[in-house]
C-alpha cells in the first residue's frame, strides 16, 4: 500500500534562493552578462525576488516578473548603485589647524618624538660594537 506523501510548499525565500543561483535569464535561458553595449541585454533584476533578466526580456513578459509566486511589476538595472554615494573631493577636507600655525608645545612633542624615532632606527652601542668584531674577523 503506498503512502500519500505530504503536499510540497515553496516559499517565497525558496524561490528568492533558486532565482540568485542562476546567472540564466528565465525568459529566453540565456546567460545575463553585466558588461553589455546593447541596451536590450542590460541586467535588469526584480526588486523583490533579484531574478536576473535582460532589459528586452522582462519587457517581453509584460513588464513583470515572470517568476512562479511573484509577478513584482518594478525592477532596478543591476550592478547600478540604488542608494545615494558618498562622494569627497580633497578640497572638501579642511586642514586640522585651520590656518593657524602649530602652538610651542605641539612642535616640542613633535621635535621629541622625531628624536626617539631617530633612536629606534640607529643601531645600539653593543650591536655597533658586535658589528665591528665581526668585520675584524671578515678582515684577519
Amino acid at each position: 500500500m503506498e503512502q500519500e506523501q505530504p503536499p510540497i510548499r515553496i516559499t517565497d525565500e525558496d524561490i528568492r534562493e533558486a532565482n540568485q543561483l542562476s546567472l540564466h535569464c528565465p525568459i529566453c535561458a540565456s546567460p545575463v552578462e553585466r558588461h553589455t553595449t546593447e541596451s536590450a541585454l542590460r541586467p535588469v533584476a526584480c526588486t523583490k525576488c533579484h531574478t536576473l533578466y535582460h532589459h528586452a526580456c522582462w519587457e517581453q513578459s509584460g513588464g513583470k516578473c515572470a517568476i512562479l509566486g511573484c509577478t513584482h511589476d518594478e525592477y532596478v538595472f543591476y550592478g547600478e548603485e540604488t542608494a545615494p554615494i558618498l562622494k569627497i573631493d580633497y578640497k572638501d577636507l579642511t586642514h586640522p589647524l585651520n590656518g593657524r600655525l602649530p602652538s610651542r608645545s605641539t612642535k616640542r612633542l613633535k621635535d621629541e618624538q622625531r628624536r626617539q624615532v631617530e633612536q629606534l632606527r640607529r643601531p645600539s652601542l653593543l650591536r655597533r660594537l658586535w658589528q665591528w668584531l665581526l668585520d675584524q674577523i671578515k678582515i684577519d
